[in-house]
């Protein structure tokens, strides 16, 4: 164990320090790194909620995915200060108590912020599409059953005291943590995949497929790194020194957290929206028909989707007008639910303006009539 730094007199000590005994320092950096990507990425959506006028369900799973984030990062703080990072002959047996109790609440609040930021991804694609809806709904189902095992299987291991089971003590915490990895890199997979098959039978230029799945397919960066997560998690387990090994697994997990919270901003930046919303700010979206007549032509729907804000309502007609511009590649069926159509929004501003007219000369008057 090293001594302690002799410092010249009138120098404080600084808060923490990274070592080869103590990486207080790392997980505290990389800590405030992720808590400044979540509230970065909350001030970016809380933007766009404003300037859209719309709030929409993943906006709201958005504010939970942020508070749950926040209590993981603060939480972490404070495992960090009862001595997480440090060798262990350097923490007394009260903290280091203390320190695997809220080790434990870290690892549970890291699952459920990954698992609720895949379920606020998937209801962003609910908003985007109609299409694919029994897939969406299983995807989401196994997005709830990942957070439920993956809290269970971490909240109930070895012994009656679980939060002591940090090392190979608990010969089935590794194959836990393995088995929770896998159905997480499972189920991105899937995600990513999920906008390939909504995009697929619409109408839209190639191109702009290629960009919006492209924008789409950042989330696959959480995939390398829940894998680096699993590592360095198995290095903590088989190490006889966890809390000083266990510094890398918490900066991992951390990094994991603040960008699965960032990428949720990923339908509010200018050219993902820019594929759906011309210069004239008409939006193209994608929704279902309501119903259809005897004749087969579909009928005007009544929901629609705005993609500027109304700021004078006073200047708005009665309302909103979404015509098909191209037919879905369902078409021709008969079942409602089955059908979509790529829908422009268009909004007509009626403004008041005053037209002065000045007198004309009779013959003028009478030759405009003719």
């Amino acid at each position: 164990m090293p001594g302690p730094s002799v410092l010249p007199p009138g120098i404080a000590p600084p808060l923490t320090e990274n070592n080869d005994y103590n990486h207080n320092a790392l997980i505290v950096i990389i800590t405030s790194l992720s808590l400044f990507l979540v509230l970065s990425s909350f001030a970016i959506r809380s933007y766009a909620c404003l300037h859209r006028g719309v709030t929409l369900t993943d906006d709201y799973i958005l504010i939970l995915v942020v508070i749950v984030a926040c209590a993981q990062v603060l939480v972490t703080l404070i495992q960090v200060h009862y001595g997480w990072g440090k060798s262990q002959d350097m923490i007394s047996s009260d903290e280091y108590a203390q320190m695997t109790k809220i080790g434990l609440a870290v690892d549970l609040l890291y699952i459920l912020v990954l698992g609720l930021s895949k379920i606020c991804t998937m209801m962003f694609y609910r908003n985007l599409s109609l299409r694919g809806t029994k897939l969406l709904n299983t995807i989401l189902g196994g997005c709830a059953a990942w957070i439920i095992l993956g809290m269970a299987l971490l909240g109930v291991r070895c012994s009656s005291r679980p939060w002591e089971d940090i090392n190979n003590r608990c010969a089935g915490l590794l194959p836990r943590w393995q088995a929770i990895s896998a159905l997480d890199i499972t189920i991105e997979a899937v995600i990513l995949a999920y906008p390939v098959k909504i995009l697929y039978p619409v109408q839209l230029a190639f191109a702009k497929k290629i960009k919006v799945i492209g924008i789409l397919s950042c989330r696959v960066i959480l995939i390398p790194l829940s894998a680096v997560h699993l590592y360095y998690v198995h290095t903590q387990i088989k190490s006889s020194n966890p809390s000083l090994d266990g510094a890398y697994a918490t900066t991992v997990g951390e990094l994991h957290l603040g960008l699965s919270v960032v990428l949720l901003t990923i339908s509010s930046l200018k050219m993902f929206v820019a594929v759906y919303e011309d210069e004239q700010g008409l939006a193209y979206t994608e929704d279902a028909s309501k119903s259809h007549s005897q004749s087969g032509r579909t009928s005007r729907s009544r929901t629609w989707r705005a993609s500027r804000p109304v700021t004078d309502p006073t200047l708005i007609t009665a309302g909103w007008d979404e015509e098909p511009i191209l037919p879905s590649s369902s078409t021709g069926q008969e079942n409602t639910n089955d059908r979509g159509a790529i829908m422009k929004s268009v909004q007509i501003d009626v403004t008041r303006e005053s037209i002065e007219l000045g007198e004309r000369h009779p013959g003028a008057v009478a030759s405009g009539a003719l």
